[in-house]
């Protein structure tokens, strides 16, 4: 997932829960979702916002901290 403590302390601070997936299996309920993204692998990385109503925020494939900030304060900024 994520290596850097500067991201991992925002993480914690903004109570982030994260899910990781495994499709060695292929599954198409996953495989369905990464489509809904327009992705066809793992690792993908998307932050959904706490409010319903805003959009997902789909992380670019080469992440590096700088855009995964920059991504959870959208994502914090989004909140009701």
């Amino acid at each position: 997932m994520f290596s850097n403590q500067e991201v991992l302390d925002r993480l914690k601070e903004l109570d982030v829960m994260l899910v990781q997936a495994d499709n060695t299996a292929r599954e198409q309920v996953i495989n369905d979702d990464l489509a809904r993204f327009g992705r066809s692998n793992l690792p993908t990385n998307i932050i959904f916002p706490a409010d319903p109503d805003a959009a997902a925020i789909i992380l670019p494939e080469l992440l590096d901290p700088a855009k995964a900030l920059e991504a959870l304060e959208q994502a914090a900024a989004a909140r009701k």
